[in-house]
């Protein structure tokens, strides 16, 4: 029976991390295998029966870990957000580029590089368009990656004038993760999405020109 999508209220929290070895290494097998089910494209008929199966280990074993497959999806998650941020401050905290244009560019093909090689990540980022729970994970980092980006604009960086750079921002990330996912739903057409690439640089350059020196 295929699990249903989730509800207000239902848990995603993955339960306490384990202190032993072998179960650490098991958690890391059932999320390895979850990402094997993503990457293969059929996204609504995993369940944990599917990953325990996928990961040659019991159900019991997945729910002693995970309340459900969402908690999965949720580590899934909160991994891709963990690189994301490496590469935008890696990118934008840079302190030998004073180009706007040139850090933009980096971060938006450092961005695309960590999705194209990790089909899973843009697989779980799609579900967080239909899914309640996972669409609010995604709003929290959508935030946080805004704040990130007005903060700087807030200290004048960036030659940034004449706007509100919550909102600036704001619509910023929007562009980009709205994006991101036509990109991937692409992937197996490389020069459709590298023309997608490509427009979403030229859009956010635009949107960004008059805020932006």
């Amino acid at each position: 029976m295929n699990e249903r999508a989730p509800t207000e209220g239902v848990d995603l929290e993955r339960r306490a991390a384990p202190r032993q070895k072998r179960s650490q290494d098991r958690i890391l097998k059932i999320v390895a295998a979850t990402k094997v089910l993503l990457e293969r494209g059929d996204v609504d008929a995993i369940t944990t029966s599917t990953v325990a199966a996928e990961a040659g280990v019991p159900v019991s074993s997945v729910y002693r870990y995970f309340p459900n497959i969402y908690s999965i999806h949720r580590t899934i998650l909160e991994e891709f957000k963990a690189e994301t941020d490496r590469i935008v401050t890696t990118i934008m905290e840079d302190p030998d580029e004073q180009d706007w244009t040139v850090s933009l560019s980096g971060m938006i093909f450092g961005l695309r590089q960590l999705v194209a090689s990790n089909p899973s990540y843009g697989a779980v980022f799609r579900l967080t368009l239909t899914t309640h729970e996972l669409r609010a994970v995604r709003e929290a980092w959508n935030l946080r990656l805004a704040g990130f980006l007005a903060d700087r604009w807030r200290q004048g960086l960036d030659g940034f004038h004449g706007g509100d750079p919550d909102v600036v921002a704001r619509m910023t990330v929007e562009i980009y993760c709205a994006a991101e996912v036509l990109i991937f739903e692409t992937r197996d057409r490389p020069a459709d999405a590298e023309i997608y690439f490509i427009e979403t640089l030229a859009a956010l350059q635009r949107y960004l020109a008059p805020y932006l020196d």
